[in-house]
């Protein structure tokens, strides 16, 4: 299908990339990964483990984890053929949005929404990451899902089979795919004109009963493995700050990560791999433009539902409930998540978008669709296909990361690891002490100037960084001022064990 060929087209240059940000970790690095024998443990332990085995978050996604297992044992340690996994499955999506927007809303709004979203570049970080698999093998399974629930004529068994076989590959492959039943109860209105059959009550009361055991098995699984529901103590500030908000903040920040991610739908100019705390913060400010623009958005929403609900555009209707089912997870909104804000969180909640704006651009004259929609993908795709392009090279993409974001500590992070892996501790420095002062509120950027100063022999830089950190973690039972205590321990028996006099 065109959309297919539009995702390889602008998506196929990431074949040739390499491990970035969490792909080291969770693909190249992950033991459990690399050894058969260590295969199961992928089911019975969660997403992300550090380097000694304990759990680095909640996260449960066994499905995805399991086909980078089984690839490594195919192709070894070759991140092409990730990347090309990653694409063919970007391509399999695009052509599920547009098979959905023909279902909705006829072929225009099919051709429409399947090509712009196969050249989005919002799009990028779950394409040309690898960790991003987790974002396309959910999306792809719930689109099939509900694609498979509406195709025209009664349920079939063969066709529930299939739809429940598509809510088990969704919740297995990210937690979003607990949203798939909403999803379908959004879509039923639309199997109202569907053919009488004699069955088709049972065959709709044996899809429910096996959606709603398997998420309830789902949930018991997840208990045990790695709980749906996250303790505030065990995420991290400069992660989400949203732990740190509280009364208003915690009811408008939301409201904002709403205007920003509009933003990026519409004007996708300026994409980052990381938002973290210094980025978006935790108080809530009335000068932040992403405020109004969040309330625009939420206010257009709700004169969009009115607006279908009286002339029963019930394809409409869906589209808008599905991102609002979508938006209430990854925005925060009644419960915390593992990270305040992700361009790859809106890739399934952007396919209902995108099917939205083709219901309302396929009224247009086809000599006007055509060039307009012709326009904004070669716009899009040329945005996206640059965007993609730096993901292949780590440190220049990095460095680009850090002009792009420069209050994400987290990019800070990725840059100097870079060149501590390569030896060149000068650069090193220099990245650790951009990072400090432009973000003297978090302790990472300390840690790394302390660990820069003592590769290089530096002492007393050492010391000073730590007590530079130590003044602004006053509270002594703050977890990050105990972090700094410990380097600066590490410190004194570093300058006890060459024999060097104790700084004074």
């Amino acid at each position: 299908m065109c959309a297919a060929l539009a995702a390889l087209i602008v998506y196929g240059c990431t074949i040739g990339g390499t491990y970035i940000y969490d792909d080291v970790a969770i693909v190249r690095d992950d033991p459990r990964v690399q050894q058969p024998a260590r295969w199961a443990d992928l089911w019975t332990k969660p997403y992300f483990l550090s380097s000694g085995g304990a759990a680095v978050d909640r996260l449960y996604r066994p499905l995805v984890s399991s086909s980078f297992a089984a690839e490594r044992w195919l192709h070894g340690d070759r991140p092409w053929g990730f990347h090309a996994t990653n694409v063919l499955l970007h391509m399999a999506v695009s052509a599920a949005v547009a098979l959905l927007g023909i279902r909705l809303g006829g072929l225009a709004v099919g051709w429409v929404a399947g090509i712009l979203f196969a050249v989005h570049p919002v799009h990028v970080e779950a394409v040309a990451g690898l960790v991003g698999r987790c974002e396309l093998a959910c999306a792809l399974a719930i689109l099939l899902g509900v694609y498979l629930f509406l195709r025209p004529g009664p349920l079939t068994g063969g066709r529930v089979a299939a739809i429940w076989a598509c809510s088990v590959a969704a919740v297995l492959s990210k937690e979003q795919g607990v949203l798939f039943p909403l999803l379908l109860l959004a879509a039923a209105p639309l199997r109202r004109d569907e053919p009488r059959a004699d069955n088709a009550r049972q065959l709709r009361l044996w899809l429910l009963v096996l959606l709603c055991w398997t998420l309830a098995a789902y949930l018991l699984l997840r208990e045990r493995v790695a709980p749906v529901l996250w303790d505030r103590r065990f995420l991290d500030w400069d992660v989400n700050p949203l732990v740190r908000s509280a009364g208003w903040d915690r009811s408008l920040i939301p409201l904002a990560l709403l205007g920003r991610y509009f933003f990026l739908l519409v004007f996708p100019l300026r994409l980052s791999i990381d938002y973290g705390a210094m980025v978006i913060g935790w108080k809530a400010s009335f000068h932040d433009p992403y405020l109004y623009l969040g309330l625009v958005a939420a206010f257009a929403w709700a004169v969009c539902v009115i607006y279908s609900l009286s002339r029963r555009n019930w394809a409409m209707i869906f589209c808008l409930a599905a991102m609002a089912v979508c938006y209430a997870m990854i925005g925060n909104v009644l419960l915390l998540i593992g990270t305040i804000f992700g361009e790859r969180l809106i890739y399934l909640p952007s396919a209902f978008f995108l099917i939205a704006i083709a219901i309302v651009l396929g009224r247009l004259p086809r000599q006007t669709l055509a060039p307009l929609v012709a326009l904004l993908a070669i716009a899009g795709g040329i945005r996206a296909y640059v965007y993609a392009r730096q993901w292949n090279d780590r440190l220049r993409f990095y460095r680009a990361s850090v002009v792009v974001q420069p209050k994400s500590e987290r990019v800070y992070a990725l840059l100097w690891h870079e060149y501590k892996q390569a030896g060149n501790w000068q650069a090193a420095q220099q990245v650790a002490e951009e990072a400090r002062r432009q973000e003297p509120e978090c302790w990472q950027p300390y840690a790394l100037c302390i660990e820069s100063d003592l590769a290089q022999g530096d002492f007393d830089a050492a010391d000073a960084a730590a007590d530079q950190g130590l003044s602004v973690y006053r509270d002594v039972k703050d977890l990050d001022r105990m972090q700094l205590i410990q380097w600066k321990q590490a410190i004194a028996a570093r300058r006890s064990a060459q024999g060097r006099p104790a700084s004074k």
